[in-house]
């Protein structure tokens, strides 16, 4: 249900002009659940009346927003900057800001503060968030959000541009740096650079840097990741690459599928360890060289969904052999040195059997992704090998990862995939016998190995 109020705001700016004010500014209420009211405060410290949202009935997942409307025109290719003070009473899921931005009726951007909300009995605190506004934007919707019960009142509520800072030395920051970093390694390596005008959009996104948060920055990064249009280059804050580096590494699997058939899965791996290299690879060929007489083997590699192809390329070296599995070509045409089962800094397992004739049978699907569709690749033109399942999830390009200088991470896909024969990979690894079911695709392999 939508309600309307009419606030007079002076500090909310609707155009860049010289005045620098707004018109009596329209408010909506969104409130799909019908339990919040909107309404005018009293006057704030500034002189403006407040924005007021109010429930006593919400449940902590309801929600409610106020909305306004504010023309992008003279604001495009710049750093938009919203911010509030919010004082809430009696609110513990919490309050916040919101922005979203349109190309004509098309959501091209979103903002919020929801990973920072006011909560508590009684707070008061200023929020702020700032945003790169696209050159197709036409217009930008903000205003103030309200989870569950409570009151949250908001003074000062404006949206305008930031002012640069010129010639002011504000460029050592480590939020400046790393912006600079994340463009610099886009414009230089990424597959799809010339997407971007880096010209023109590189000042406003360092100025960004230097004045938001760090939700901010990486919410940036993110988006001119996303205008790189390859589906497979990615950005991680720092606390989320100290996460998943404490999270334990699955093992490749072995399964008796019949007295002559073996089947090994592997299952995705994003460490660079030596150790968990080492370890996870040295679990596979083990597996090869406890079964060393099966007739056929099945690879599985339907829950494969990247990190590090090396080790796991050199988990199936027996069934791989010692040649070249495939290539890198980067966007200039240059191919790199042929990929080889095996990992830089682990030492390959001694001895073990030859399997690089047995019949293997591969099992892909849309989990497989990323390194699990190189390792994929790697086993296209492979003698005796026959793909089954359905298409993989499409992520064939090779990743460069960069540690920024606030300790996060940006991978970006810098290179074509290419397997033994050169045919280069731009989608999907596509199988020999579709079958979406995913043991009849078991099945299916099987009989087939039987009849090799």
């Amino acid at each position: 249900m939508a309600k309307r109020a009419f606030l007079v705001c002076a500090g909310v700016f609707v155009m860049i002009s010289a005045k620098g004010f707004a018109e009596p500014v329209q408010w909506d209420l969104f409130d799909p659940q019908h339990q919040f009211t909107l309404s005018e405060g009293a006057p704030c410290p500034d002189g403006e009346k407040a924005v007021v949202l109010h429930s006593a009935t919400a449940s902590p997942k309801q929600f409610a927003v106020t909305r306004t409307v504010l023309s992008t025109d003279g604001l495009q290719n710049k750093v938009l900057r919203l911010r509030a003070q919010l004082s809430v009473q009696d609110v513990q899921a919490g309050a916040g800001l919101w922005m979203m931005l349109y190309d004509g009726t098309k959501q091209i951007g979103v903002r919020n503060t929801q990973k920072d909300m006011v909560r508590g009995q009684s707070v008061t605190r200023m929020q702020e968030m700032v945003v790169w506004v696209p050159p197709q934007a036409t217009r930008v919707v903000y205003g103030v959000m309200l989870r569950g019960p409570g009151t949250v009142t908001a003074c000062g509520l404006h949206v305008g541009p930031v002012v640069p800072a010129g010639e002011q030395n504000a460029n050592q920051s480590v939020a400046v740096q790393t912006m600079a970093f994340a463009i610099n390694a886009m414009r230089t390596q990424a597959l799809h650079a010339s997407l971007i005008d880096w010209e023109s959009r590189t000042p406003p996104l360092l100025e960004l840097a230097r004045v938001g948060s760090a939700d901010d920055l990486y919410a940036e990064i993110r988006t001119l990741l996303a205008d790189l249009h390859d589906g497979h280059s990615f950005v991680m804050p720092p606390d989320t690459v100290r996460k998943l580096a404490a999270q334990p590494e699955q093992m490749p699997v072995f399964t008796k599928i019949s007295s002559d058939v073996g089947k090994i899965s592997l299952p995705a791996l994003t460490s660079h360890s030596a150790k968990r290299m080492q370890d996870f690879s040295r679990t596979g060929q083990q597996i090869f060289a406890q079964a060393p007489d099966m007739r056929g083997w099945i690879v599985d590699l339907r829950h494969d969904r990247g990190g590090n192809m090396w080790p796991m390329l050199q988990a199936l070296r027996p069934l791989l052999g010692n040649g070249d599995l495939g290539f890198f070509e980067d966007r200039t045409g240059k191919r790199s040195a042929p990929w080889r089962a095996v990992a830089q800094g682990v030492a390959p397992q001694d001895g073990g059997p030859d399997l690089s004739r047995v019949p293997v049978a591969v099992l892909i699907g849309p989990q497989t992704a990323s390194a699990g569709e190189a390792v994929a690749i790697a086993l296209k033109g492979r003698p005796n090998t026959r793909f089954f399942g359905t298409a993989t999830h499409g992520q064939t390009s090779g990743n460069k990862s960069f540690t920024l200088p606030d300790g996060g991470r940006l991978v970006v896909a810098a290179e074509f995939e290419l397997d033994r024969t050169g045919k280069r990979y731009e989608g999907p690894v596509q199988p020999d016998v579709v079958e979406a079911d995913p043991d009849a695709a078991e099945r299916a392999a099987e009989v087939w190995l039987r009849q090799g």
